[in-house]
C-alpha cells in the first residue's frame, strides 16, 4: 500500500490570515480585507484605521485579534476553535497538524446501538489500535489522545464521535474536531474516503482494497463467532489504513481549501 509521509512546509498559517473570528465578519468582508492589503492579524493591528470600519468597531476587533494572538502564542487550539464557525475549523490544520490525532472506529453493525469493536488513533508518534474485549476502554482512548490539539475524522461528526461517546459515556473528547468528509466536499472531493484517496492518487493494499463498512462488520463477526484470526487481522489492517491515510487527505483538502479561500477571483492567491 502506498503510504503517506507527513511533510511540513513553512507558510503563513491560515489561522493568522483568518478574519472570520471577528464579529459580523463573513466571507465577503474577509476577502475585502485581503484585497485592501490587510493580509493577516498583524497588518490589521498595525493599522490605525480600516476602510469601511468605524473607529469603535476597529477597537473591538483589535481586542478580539489580540486575544487570538494570545491563544496562538501558547498553542491554544481549543481557544482558537471557539472563535471560528464550525465549517472553518480546517483553518487550524496548518498550525496544529504536528499535534493532530486521526481517529476511526469499527462497529458490529451500522445502526443505532451498535457495539464499538475497534478504535484506531494515528499521530506522529505512530498508530494505536484498541480492540473490544482486549484493551478498548475510555481510559485507553483518552491516553492515546493525550497531548493532541485537534482530532480529525472522516464522517466522524455523523458516526464515529456520537457512536463512541454513546458507547463510553465517561469518555472526555474536549479537543477541536475537524470532519474531513465535509471539508473534502467543499474542496470538490465527493464520495467515501477510499474514493477520495483514489482521486488523490493514494492506493490501498490488495487485501483491503475492497473492504468497506459492511465487510468490516462481517470480519468482526467472523472473528468473534468463529475465532478466525485472519478476519481480525484484515479488519485491523483496514482500520489502520483508514487512520494512516487521513493525514494525506487532510493535507490535500486543507491545501485546496486554502487556495480556494485566498483566491482573488483571478485564480491568484492573495
Amino acid at each position: 500500500m502506498k503510504r503517506y509521509t507527513w511533510g511540513f512546509v513553512f507558510i503563513t498559517p491560515m489561522i493568522r490570515r483568518t478574519f472570520r473570528i471577528l464579529p459580523a465578519t463573513g466571507t465577503t468582508r474577509e476577502r475585502a480585507l485581503w484585497r485592501e492589503g490587510v493580509r493577516d492579524w498583524d497588518s490589521f493591528l498595525d493599522r490605525s484605521e480600516v476602510i469601511g470600519m468605524s473607529e469603535r468597531r476597529k477597537e473591538r476587533c483589535d481586542v478580539v485579534l489580540r486575544a487570538a494572538q494570545d491563544c496562538h502564542s501558547i498553542g491554544d487550539c481549543k481557544g482558537l476553535a471557539s472563535m471560528l464557525p464550525r465549517s472553518e475549523l480546517w483553518r487550524l490544520y496548518d498550525d496544529f497538524k504536528s499535534k493532530a490525532a486521526f481517529l476511526d472506529i469499527e462497529t458490529d453493525g451500522l445502526g443505532p446501538g451498535c457495539e464499538v469493536t475497534v478504535v484506531g488513533i494515528h499521530s506522529l508518534e505512530g498508530t494505536r489500535t484498541f480492540v473490544s474485549g482486549e484493551d478498548l476502554d475510555s481510559d485507553s482512548i483518552e491516553e492515546a489522545l493525550e497531548g493532541s490539539s485537534v482530532v480529525l475524522t472522516f464522517n466522524g461528526s455523523c458516526f464515529d464521535i456520537p457512536v463512541l461517546t454513546a458507547a463510553f459515556p465517561d469518555l472526555r473528547l474536549d479537543i477541536p474536531h475537524i470532519d474531513l468528509r465535509f471539508a473534502a466536499r467543499r474542496a470538490g472531493l465527493s464520495g467515501g474516503l477510499k474514493a477520495i484517496e483514489r482521486n488523490l492518487g493514494l492506493s490501498r493494499g490488495e487485501g483491503i482494497a475492497d473492504v468497506d463498512g459492511f465487510e468490516a462488520v462481517r470480519l468482526w463477526n467472523n472473528w468473534r463467532r468463529r475465532g478466525c484470526a485472519r478476519s481480525l487481522d484484515t479488519l485491523l489492517e483496514y482500520n489502520r489504513a483508514d487512520t494512516e491515510n487521513l493525514p494525506f487527505v487532510a493535507e490535500k483538502v486543507c491545501s485546496r481549501l486554502r487556495e480556494m479561500t485566498l483566491g482573488d477571483g483571478d485564480g491568484k492567491v492573495c
